[in-house]
């Protein structure tokens, strides 16, 4: 287990040239994509500038950088009787006789992020250091990233994450100019990293403290279906202001599963963010081991053996009957908060993304959009929310799983 702690100066001077070259390829196809973005809407709209970009793909690190500058936003430790709405849940699944390895992400966010376009990318680098130029993610109009996110990549390595909260506010203290943004250093780390470790390590340097998450990295080379999985199949990567932490979780893959859901794995993250209080103070919501979904997950994993099965629990909601989701639709896999009998608001669990070994490796993955409908949960519908903007988005949500592969490359 390692740990990168302290506020640290942004000098270039010490900085690996690798990662500056991936800077710099990086500032390039941002200026690309602003001259596209400004051809697009040159008979009907002013072009979005370099800045409203780079705006648009901060808005993960928004969420941390809005409290830290604005005090009277900052959330203390008080205000605070449950959890707030969660931001995702993976899965990665090994089957019991390693058969195959399944992986999955459930986004948690607004109804009305649900513009979605899932992406494959091909930049042929030659450069040495450059692990790759090939990746295939969930995403956004506009962005450069995937946000929930959730990658398949060249490098043989795959990527998700969800979401932690900073209780502990005075961490935003750590927060400094001199840093890269993570939606930047996940980039970076991409096109640089050929293990899980070098991904961590890359992802580590420059720490802004903004966009607080759990990244869970799996190294398709080191799993041997049928056989073993080696040490660093599966490193799990968590972030807070002035601390980055990773560790080696393989051993968790080799018993059978690895879940998220939004509470930090590592003690000293754990601690630190402030889970530890809450957990103290209102109970076990906060706690690692015996929130809703880790009961949940640990309850119900070993039924998953096929993607079907994966895409089940990935959009798994019975809160009407599950004693451990309480009656609340938010404290299970796929929340529904528009289903709140009080203060009901159009968020919560919105897309699932599943895959397996075998897909991961041809850029092939199942992928849906909307609130889910399972055990018989209403549709979604606008009309309920209609103050809601949501220009653009089809009245309702009842869709199916869509195969998204590439059509212009090939593995």
């Amino acid at each position: 287990m390692y740990s990168i702690l302290g506020r640290g100066s942004f000098c270039f001077n010490y900085c690996l040239n690798s990662a500056w070259h991936g800077g710099d390829q990086f500032v390039a196809l941002l200026r690309w994509y602003g001259n596209q973005v400004s051809l697009t809407v040159a008979f009907s709209s002013s072009p979005l500038s370099q800045f409203a970009i780079q705006f648009l793909n901060a808005v993960g690190d928004l969420l941390d950088l809005i409290p830290a500058l604005v005090p009277s936003r900052t959330s203390g430790f008080k205000q605070y009787k449950a959890p707030p709405m969660g931001h995702c849940s993976a899965l990665i699944k090994m089957l019991p006789d390693f058969e195959n390895l399944l992986f999955a992400h459930s986004s948690w966010y607004t109804y009305a992020a649900t513009i979605r376009i899932y992406k494959h990318w091909d930049f042929r680098l030659n450069e040495p250091h450059t692990a790759t130029g090939r990746l295939s993610f969930s995403s956004y109009p506009g962005f450069l990233v995937s946000l929930d996110d959730f990658y398949l990549l060249g490098s043989s390595l795959m990527m998700t994450q969800t979401t932690n909260n900073v209780f502990n506010t005075s961490l935003y203290s750590y927060i400094t100019p001199a840093s890269l943004f993570s939606w930047q250093r996940v980039r970076l780390a991409h096109a640089l990293a050929n293990t899980g470790e070098q991904w961590a390590k890359t992802f580590s340097r420059y720490n802004s403290g903004t966009y607080n998450n759990q990244y869970m990295v799996v190294d398709v080379s080191k799993v041997h279906l049928g056989n073993s999985l080696e040490d660093g199949a599966l490193t799990v990567v968590e972030q807070i202001p002035g601390l980055v932490e990773y560790s080696d979780q393989t051993q968790a893959l080799r018993r059978g599963y690895w879940p998220s859901y939004n509470v930090p794995f590592h003690r000293k993250i754990y601690d630190l963010s402030g889970y530890e209080e809450m957990w103290k103070e209102y109970g076990e919501d906060f706690s690692y081991d015996l929130c809703p979904r880790a009961k949940i997950f640990r309850r119900d994993q070993s039924s998953v053996s096929d993607l079907n099965s994966l895409k089940h629990i990935m959009r798994y909601n019975d809160y009407k009957s599950d004693p451990y989701s309480q009656g609340d639709p938010c404290k299970s896999i796929c929340c529904r908060n528009d289903l709140q009998e009080r203060q009901a608001s159009p968020d919560g669990c919105y897309d699932t993304k599943v895959t397996d070994l075998h897909m991961a490796q041809e850029f092939v993955a199942e992928a849906v959009n909307g609130p889910t409908t399972d055990g018989g949960l209403p549709v979604f519908s606008w009309e309920a929310f209609n103050s809601t903007s949501h220009q653009g988005l089809p009245p309702k949500y009842n869709f199916s799983f869509v195969l998204m592969q590439p059509q212009l490359f090939r593995p």
